[in-house]
């Protein structure tokens, strides 16, 4: 099983917890993604060719895939999926401490316009939102938003603040329990058959 994990705003692969995260994931055996993307304060974002780097880094996705995204990389990781190739919906899609809006104008075009979420909410089996109650860059009601948008599972921590030390436990906890535990995904299961007797 892959994991791709997306970092956020002026990070990188060796910042936070990625390095940990990435060697925790990779002594349990998982294969372990790690793109570096433009995403630096003074330098112009074009998103077209930041989503585009994230294809060629990452290629094709897969039903065996996990991502996750930690602050504007879950942003990022929304984008992707609406473009991405794929053989089959990733296992999950992981949104980290993501802001729902910002007020910095250099990075509004990171945010998903004319966002679709019952178009998006299909690019995943399942989506879980991670947010810490004590965050003070990303209020949690940030997360509770994306949590509500997306029909995803809210798992709200306390003392996690922003998710930039270096471990959190409860994100290689989170990646374990959905890969061990099989998503039976059936597009339009939920639906009422008119048909039906």
């Amino acid at each position: 099983m892959r994991v791709i994990l997306i970092h956020g705003f002026n990070a990188s692969p060796e910042m936070n917890f990625h390095p940990w995260l990435a060697g925790a994931l990779r002594d349990r055996g998982f294969e372990v993604v790690t793109p570096t993307l433009n995403l630096k304060s003074g330098e112009e974002l074009k998103l077209p060719e930041i989503v585009e780097d994230m294809r060629r880094q990452i290629g094709k996705l897969s039903g065996q895939d996990i991502i996750l995204g930690h602050s504007l990389g879950g942003l990022l990781m929304l984008q992707f999926l609406e473009a991405a190739e794929m053989d089959g919906p990733p296992r999950a899609a992981v949104i980290a401490a993501s802001p729902w809006i910002v007020g910095n104008p250099a990075l509004r075009q990171l945010f998903i316009v004319d966002f679709d979420a019952d178009v998006l909410m299909w690019k995943a089996r399942e989506f879980v939102v991670i947010h810490s109650k004590d965050d003070k860059l990303v209020p949690v009601e940030h997360g509770r938003k994306w949590a509500s948008i997306l029909k995803a599972r809210l798992v709200e921590t306390e003392g996690c603040g922003h998710f930039m030390d270096a471990e959190y436990p409860i994100l290689l906890q989170t990646i374990e329990d959905l890969a061990a535990h099989p998503h039976e995904y059936a597009p339009g299961q939920s639906l009422m058959d008119d048909f039906g007797e």
